[in-house]
């Protein structure tokens, strides 16, 4: 499917459950603190991190596979950090040095390859589609970072669903505009029931739940730790693999596990 057209759907799926949040919370009073700067702040953010960074991903993975898109992708705390220290003149301190390192080490071992990354259809990966790759992989953890560092600009004093309902209908919009630019909206047509729910299901879980979540993180623990942790979310996928593909676990898994848990320690 096309990449815009993915996001799309799912931050409208995900714009259904937020706008009831915000009313249950009381959030609604919150709008009227919406300057024209933190509506900058917060649509600038994810247009970058949301529209485009989400759609370099999807780009890089067709490339180049998740086993090579992941590492560099989730490089984005490096990024982070870096905008955060020349935006927001955050210290960087060899102990924040460390933790990342640890983390993004940790998750690697944990979510590499097992075994030889082919493409789809098992052809040799041609150099040029390997460049191009490597190009837009690294322009999605650039994109990420920025956009953190943005974002954390603009939801100061916020309710964090507040602030996510306004940044979920530009994704939605200008993904689908995009998707519309590009003549891929007729493939909504296509879509089987299967699909059809596992866009709902992302949708209400990544473009919702989750997003609201990051939000708050964002406003409690700041940029640079709430990238560094969110960047192990595939350790989570090891006692869930376990329980549910009953999957077993491998020493470069449980090296990795303890690594990424010793840098967060080390964040904290």
């Amino acid at each position: 499917m096309d990449a815009f057209l993915v996001n799309g759907i799912r931050a409208t799926f995900g714009l259904l459950i937020i706008l009831p949040l915000v009313w249950i919370t009381g959030g609604m009073g919150d709008y009227q603190l919406l300057t024209v700067t933190r509506l900058v702040y917060l649509i600038g953010s994810v247009i970058i991190g949301g529209v485009f960074g989400d759609a370099f991903y999807v780009f890089s993975l067709k490339k180049l596979g998740v086993g090579r898109a992941f590492p560099i992708t989730n490089s984005f705390p490096v990024f982070t950090v870096l905008f955060s220290f020349l935006f927001l003149h955050t210290p960087i301190t060899w102990q924040t040095i460390g933790g990342m390192t640890l983390v993004l080490i940790g998750v690697y071992l944990v979510a590499r390859p097992r075994k030889t990354v082919h493409q789809m259809q098992d052809a040799p990966l041609p150099r040029r589609q390997w460049i191009i790759g490597v190009i837009e992989a690294t322009l999605t953890a650039a994109a990420w970072g920025i956009s953190m560092v943005i974002f954390s600009m603009g939801i100061q004093g916020l309710n964090a669903l507040t602030a996510t309902s306004v940044r979920i209908p530009f994704v939605a919009l200008l993904s689908l505009a995009l998707a519309a630019q590009r003549g891929q909206l007729g493939q909504i047509r296509h879509l089987d029931r299967r699909i059809r729910w596992q866009l709902i299901l992302t949708g209400i879980l990544g473009w919702g739940i989750s997003q609201a979540l990051y939000v708050a993180a964002v406003q409690l623990a700041g940029p640079n730790k709430t990238a560094i942790i969110g960047a192990s979310a595939p350790l989570f996928a090891v006692p869930l693999s376990v329980i549910f593909l009953h999957e077993r676990i491998s020493r470069a898994t449980l090296v990795g596990t303890v690594l990424s848990m010793i840098g967060i320690l080390f964040i904290v």
